[in-house]
């Protein structure tokens, strides 16, 4: 007798997909735990087995989405000719149609929800916040250090610049604003990174 084996997801990833379809839809706080264990068909204690509790699986949630955004951004870089392209690439990915919320977006949400964060369990969903936008500025410095720049207070101030340009076109794509908004910051950044080569 041949067994198959079942490709029925587990109760972990079955938390993780429908936590992160309902946090990225409807937000973090308003999603409780109660709907989370329903639509997962997911008994508590796996939840208490698995995640530990609710803002463990909001941290996981953003980890797996900042996987997703940073893999985009990857694809991305591959096919640009230069680091200037690997940086318009940041800006690129924003109009990316993709499941569950256009890129940074999750972050930027989680980032309004919790502004003062009181608890162990908050601070480590803002660590989560904080390590992606962590990563968007060291992406931004590296490749400006491959386009030739060397002085380090120079890359951190246009890294600055420019991840500031990202926030406010994630921000617009956040309210219906996606093309427009998401193209002006592009061709923002396309300025800064033109005097860039120039002065480089």
């Amino acid at each position: 007798m041949t067994r198959t084996r079942s490709t029925k997801p587990g109760p972990r990833e079955r938390l993780l997909a429908t936590a992160t379809r309902l946090f990225s839809t409807d937000g973090i706080r308003a999603v409780g735990i109660d709907r989370i264990l329903r639509e997962a068909g997911v008994a508590k204690a796996s939840l208490y087995n698995t995640y530990g509790s609710k803002d463990e699986l909001v941290v996981a949630y953003l980890r797996s989405v900042a996987e997703r955004d940073r893999e985009l951004w990857r694809r991305r870089a591959d096919l640009a000719p230069d680091a200037r392209g690997r940086i318009l690439a940041l800006f690129d990915i924003v109009r990316e149609q993709v499941e569950p919320a256009m890129p940074g977006s999750c972050h930027l949400a989680a980032a309004i929800e919790f502004p003062s964060p009181a608890t162990d369990g908050e601070r480590a969903i803002r660590a989560a916040v904080a390590d992606q936008r962590a990563w968007v500025a060291q992406t931004l410095r590296d490749e400006l250090a491959a386009m030739g720049l060397e002085d380090p207070d120079n890359i951190a101030d246009l890294a600055d610049r420019l991840a500031l340009l990202h926030d406010g076109s994630v921000t617009a794509a956040m309210l219906g604003e996606v093309r427009t908004t998401a193209m002006t910051a592009r061709s923002m950044a396309e300025l800064i990174l033109g005097m860039v080569t120039e002065t480089a």
